[in-house]
């Protein structure tokens, strides 16, 4: 434990040299040009369809919160593979979301399978817990969506399964986003022998490190980021997982827009990747600060999702 923590402290002063060269502005302009326009003639499901898999017995308040807010950024549909106990309750939280309790199904794969070709970005882990049977079905899924390739954002539980696993990972074609707190951060490094072994991971995943201050780690230097905006002292539960299901939205948004990103010209799928973290990192920041200066210390994940319309129009200024 000594060992792991005296590498992760070094190496976390190393990365403290890397260069930062793009500025809010700009990753603010290059989001903006990926927005979809509300526009009538389009049709439901246009917007985005995100797959959430997690939900257990006792965790149902997190596939909730990334749930709604997937659907508050702006997407159409969004789908909660759960497991059985956690289902009922998920669905009392909110009629807008499409609950399957599936996750401990004896053939879950087949069960959950035919509903992937209808998802646009998938995030696995909020609320998902460590049952072994369910990691089991998860690992097997995660397969099953590299086949597929679906876009991808791990966080919470998630993290703590492939960071048993990296390989699980490495092979993905398209992008996964892997969002990591303090702790989840120091055990990741640990297994990548450090900071600097995370840009080796997969060329395609990218580990959004969230904090004090967000940061990007990529193999790719043009599409890393700090940011410190906003954001207050209050760490409710809950936010981890209002940015999850707001990159999942961002993602498909980015992945699918033909407006060519600015920030990076050879590498879109990681360059979106890139501004989605950025756009729901603005964002969550900016509904933590709003609600921190009306609710205080009493803030809740619940006053923050109710801030999400304000903040988006704040600032992209869209509707």
């Amino acid at each position: 434990m000594i060992k792991s923590r005296l590498l992760y402290s070094l190496n976390h002063n190393l990365i403290k040299l890397r260069t930062y060269t793009m500025d809010s502005a700009r990753l603010l302009n290059s989001v903006k040009s990926c927005i979809p326009s509300l526009d009538a003639n389009k049709h439901k499901g246009q917007a985005g369809r995100i797959g959430i898999v997690g939900g257990s017995l006792e965790y149902t308040g997190a596939p909730y919160f990334a749930g709604i807010s997937a659907l508050k950024v702006g997407a159409d549909l969004v789908h909660i593979f759960c497991t059985t106990p956690a289902a009922t309750v998920i669905k009392s939280y909110s009629p807008e979301l499409i609950v399957h309790p599936l996750l401990d199904r004896p053939n879950a794969i087949t069960e959950i399978s035919p509903w992937l070709d209808r998802l646009h970005a998938i995030v696995i882990g909020p609320g998902l817990g460590r049952d072994p049977d369910t990691f089991k079905v998860v690992t097997d899924l995660i397969k099953t969506i590299r086949d597929c390739k679906i876009p991808l954002v791990i966080d919470a539980d998630g993290l703590f399964l492939i960071t048993e696993n990296l390989d699980l990972i490495r092979d993905f074609s398209s992008p996964v986003i892997l969002t990591p707190n303090k702790i989840e951060f120091e055990r990741l490094c640990t297994k990548t022998n450090g900071a600097s072994g995370l840009n080796q991971i997969g060329k395609n995943v990218l580990v959004f490190k969230k904090g004090v201050s967000d940061e990007i780690y990529s193999g790719n230097p043009e599409i890393q980021w700090k940011s410190e905006i906003g954001g207050s002292g209050r760490r409710c539960g809950g936010q981890g997982d209002i940015l999850s299901g707001s990159i999942a939205t961002f993602l498909y948004w980015t992945l699918s827009n033909n407006v060519e990103i600015d920030i990076v010209k050879d590498d879109k799928p990681m360059a979106a990747a890139s501004l989605s973290c950025y756009a729901a990192s603005r964002l969550v920041r900016c509904c933590n600060e709003k609600s921190f200066n009306t609710k205080g210390r009493s803030m809740l994940a619940t006053d923050m999702i109710e801030n999400i319309h304000e903040a988006f129009e704040e600032l992209f200024q869209q509707k």
